[in-house]
């Protein structure tokens, strides 16, 4: 199957349109979904009304100018189907439940539109449902898509195992053909964990660099819009349909998007590169397989022509600044189940949410003012000390121009390992699998997980394995120069999973 770039090319130059780009995503949905449970909430008659329109669109201006029909047909996404993560991307009027069970008995709706998914609209984008994701971001663990409400997302590659999360639906909905690209977000890697697990690419922009609006700040400032996709490419045409500021933004990116766009910026020569590698991390073990694979990542960018050395910020070298971001986090899940109460009609209790995830609300009640300030000063010292690494520019200074990691701790272990046992038990597992990636919600930096078309790519079980790129603040043109490099070097889109919908 093509990617998302290819499909909106198709319909804007007629060879197809959207109202069948639409009917084939739901057949593949309804074909696969039962296997993987990717697609938990089905907008497919909204779907099928926006096609229509686009199309009437479409025809009109093909009539009145055939110049401006391309444009007509909808921008950069026109026609492709997508899913919008069950998690704090609201459109208005659907569904708004985030995987817990009270709002689903309610049928909470959004009653707004976010600027997320009004571009995703306004590029022609089609949402044909709502992808799986943990209780309101967090459930038993923050890092899989199972909740009490919708059972478990499976892994396309091998279904007796996860494809974690927090994006996961998205990610195996991609993996599995259902849609081309979907949307993402990432707080503590929730892009980059599920595009390693289902073998995409996954970037995670830099802060500022993709607006919240409505909304304020996420886990302060930690959290960003995003999107899981099968090409390079594709992970760029995102970012350019995203990206931009709204009014009252509290933040604006380091470094400001490339003049002529994201995409423009894939198949540059990206110069030769400083890149330090660290396979491994002082404070966790790492599954062999990860390290073998970022290892292999390294003689791959060498064999490129880039000066690769091994390095780590000092930083990185303790974990000691998740203290502070747990707080954060904490703090956050429960201001936002309280914001919850209205339409809940009540307090939250027990029976409302999952376990971990009352817990967690428990212990944010007790997190004072003085206190939350405090972590959040800590943590913009760490910033300071991380991004000093980095060079500005690519190629000048004494510092590196990027850092090359493993994505993950451990290959995607069986379904219920993150969500099933004690919250110390889960907590722990947790940060096997996540040693290498909250480090840059919390500096902003943009970072990008990326397959491997090497057999080191795999693990024995069938399940992908990524490589983690983090560049200096606001920089994704340099990390989506180096992330085609190595996709043309060793090309990875044409794999396919076990599960996977005919064409």
């Amino acid at each position: 199957m093509s990617d998302a770039t290819a499909q909106a090319e198709q319909v804007r130059a007629g060879e197809t349109d959207a109202a069948t780009t639409v009917e084939d995503a739901i057949a593949r949905c309804e074909q696969v979904n039962p296997s993987i449970n990717a697609i938990v909430e089905r907008t497919y008659e909204s779907a099928r009304h926006r096609a229509a329109q686009l199309d009437a669109a479409r025809h009109r201006a093909a009539q009145l100018d055939a110049e401006s029909s391309g444009r007509a047909a909808g921008g950069l996404l026109a026609g492709v189907p997508i899913a919008l993560k069950d998690l704090f991307c609201p459109a208005e009027g659907e569904p708004g439940y985030q995987g817990n069970r009270r709002l689903a008995e309610l049928d909470y709706r959004y009653f707004e539109t976010g600027a997320v998914a009004r571009r995703l609209a306004e590029a022609g984008a089609i949402s044909i449902g709502h992808s799986h994701s943990p209780e309101l971001g967090g459930g038993q663990c923050p890092a899989a898509a199972e909740t009490a409400l919708y059972g478990p997302c499976r892994n396309p590659w091998n279904t007796d195992h996860t494809v974690l999360g927090s994006s996961g639906g998205a990610a195996a909905a991609v993996a599995a053909g259902i849609v081309r690209i979907a949307h993402a977000s990432d707080g503590g890697g929730s892009i980059r964990i599920p595009a390693s697990a289902n073998g995409l690419v996954g970037l995670k922009p830099s802060r500022g660099r993709i607006s919240s609006a409505p909304a304020g700040e996420g886990w302060g400032g930690g959290t960003t819009d995003g999107a899981v996709a099968l090409t390079v490419r594709d992970a760029a045409l995102a970012l350019d349909v995203l990206a931009g500021a709204e009014p009252g933004d509290p933040y604006a990116p380091a470094h400001p998007a490339p003049a002529a766009g994201y995409v423009a910026e894939v198949g540059q020569h990206p110069g030769q590169l400083r890149i330090g590698v660290s396979s491994t991390i002082p404070f966790e073990v790492t599954d062999p397989l990860c390290t073998q694979a970022a290892e292999a990542a390294a003689g791959l960018l060498d064999s490129l022509g880039h000066r690769v050395e091994q390095a780590l910020p000092e930083p990185m070298a303790t974990n000691d600044y998740m203290y502070d971001y747990v707080r954060i986090m904490r703090a956050s899940a429960t201001a936002t189940l309280r914001s919850y109460e209205a339409a809940l009609g009540r307090p939250w209790t027990e029976d409302d949410v999952e376990p971990v995830a009352w817990i967690n609300y428990q212990r944010g009640t007790k997190i004072s003012g003085p206190d939350l300030l405090a972590s959040r000063e800590r943590l913009h010292q760490f910033t300071r000390q991380i991004v000093q690494w980095w060079n500005a520019e690519p190629g000048q200074g004494d510092g590196f121009d990027l850092l090359l990691t493993p994505t993950l701790g451990v290959v995607p272990p069986p379904v219920g390992y993150l969500v099933e046992g004690d919250e110390r038990t889960l907590t722990k597992r947790l940060a096997k699998v996540t040693p290498y990636l909250p480090q840059f919600n919390v500096s902003g930096q943009p970072a990008i997980s990326a397959p491997l078309g090497t057999p080191e790519g795999m693990s024995p079980e069938g399940l992908p394995i990524g490589v983690q790129l983090v560049a200096a603040p606001g920089r994704e043109d340099v990390l989506l120069r180096i992330a085609a490099q190595m996709e043309q070097a060793a090309p990875w889109a044409d794999r396919c999973p076990p599960v996977y919908a005919a064409a």
